[in-house]
């Protein structure tokens, strides 16, 4: 038999009072239409990787349970690692000050022993009417009875990190809600560039926000610019000094970017657009058209123009060519992994600003 109760935005509160809806597993797209159409849950298991959005859909199922004048008395913040288990358990089975009902968040709570977690259990299986028990944890060990009596019991949502093909719909359904519009380009460097690190990409949209201002429309060269500018060793810097052909200055911020744990494939990306513009103004200056179609034409800010129009005057037509095959090919050792990244990325960069060293095909 089960109770309902108002929540603080007008919803409903269901609680078991004898034990709580068996649930299984869902997803975090159900759990945040459940939260936002007001059905919580009295006990929640909130586990995975991906810890943004977990962290995320803990703030909202507070946000949605508690007024703002009552929080700072029913809301019970503790992390497993620091946790009095004696305490924690009085603190879920109080009654909620003037309000009607309390949240308790135990955060890491694969770090609880076993035997201090199996205290929990009657609260999980028995829930209170005026508790919202919200367990988190990173790493889930199967074979622990807290575990697998939480998964049965509770409402269980696994939270996991979002796989390669999938990170470009990510970044752009996140950017929409910043009101960004990304183009196609912009989304998929991201991607390679901080590869499947949700809560470091969700940093460098709120930086790319606050670098785009009223322009909302990000593009590569706000990547390379934001990405870059976040980091002791810069990509832009780095891909700078290929455009002029600075080989020592060039090696050296490669093995900074490499040590500091820059994705090898979205350095590798960014180097490949590059030469790719500078191609373009190659072009460009070649054919005679007026510099202030140049922004236009190349699809970058009209302040960089002037930039790359001097890069352009370092290679010669053959030379870029060269260069554009040359990372085409480190690209396929890479994903191939026929040798190690520095390698081959040491030697491609060597062949692109000075391609006089390198005389072995393929």
């Amino acid at each position: 038999m089960y109770s309902t109760v108002k929540t603080a935005r007008s919803g409903s509160l269901l609680m078991g009072k004898r034990r709580a809806k068996k649930t299984s597993a869902k997803n975090a797209g159900w759990l945040r239409s459940q939260i936002e159409s007001g059905e919580i849950a009295p006990v929640y298991f909130l586990h995975g990787p991906e810890d943004l959005e977990r962290d995320e859909m803990v703030t909202a199922l507070i946000d949605h349970t508690l007024d703002p004048a009552s929080r700072a008395f029913n809301l019970d913040m503790l992390v497993g690692n620091e946790l009095d288990v004696s305490d924690a358990v009085n603190r879920a089975s109080a009654f909620p000050m003037m309000g009607s009902r309390r949240v308790v968040v135990i955060k890491r709570v694969e770090d609880v022993p076993e035997t201090s977690a199996r205290n929990f259990l009657p609260l999980v299986e028995n829930p209170t009417d005026v508790t919202v028990l919200i367990f988190t944890a990173t790493k889930v060990d199967g074979r622990r009875k807290f575990f697998a009596t939480l998964k049965k019991s509770a409402v269980s949502v696994e939270f996991k990190l979002p796989r390669e093909n999938d990170l470009p719909g990510w970044i752009q359904a996140r950017s929409r809600k910043l009101g960004l519009e990304f183009d196609h380009e912009a989304t998929h460097l991201l991607a390679l560039f901080i590869g499947t690190k949700p809560r470091e990409i969700a940093n460098e949209l709120e930086k790319l926000d606050l670098h785009v201002g009223d322009r909302r429309t990000v593009t590569s060269e706000d990547i390379a610019w934001v990405t870059g500018a976040s980091r002791e060793a810069s990509v832009f810097d780095f891909t700078e000094a290929v455009g002029r052909r600075d080989l020592n200055t060039s090696l050296r911020l490669l093995r900074n970017l490499l040590e500091q744990g820059d994705s090898p494939i979205g350095i590798l990306a960014l180097l490949i657009r590059h030469i790719g513009i500078i191609r373009k103004t190659r072009w460009l200056l070649d054919s005679g058209l007026p510099r202030a179609q140049y922004a236009s034409k190349l699809k970058v800010p009209p302040f960089t123009v002037e930039k790359y129009s001097e890069q352009a005057g370092n290679f010669t037509d053959a030379e870029l060519w060269a260069a554009y095959r040359s990372l085409l090919r480190a690209e396929d050792r890479i994903k191939s992994r026929a040798r190690t990244h520095q390698v081959t990325l040491t030697r491609t960069v060597a062949e692109v600003c000075q391609p006089a060293l390198s005389s072995t095909p393929g």
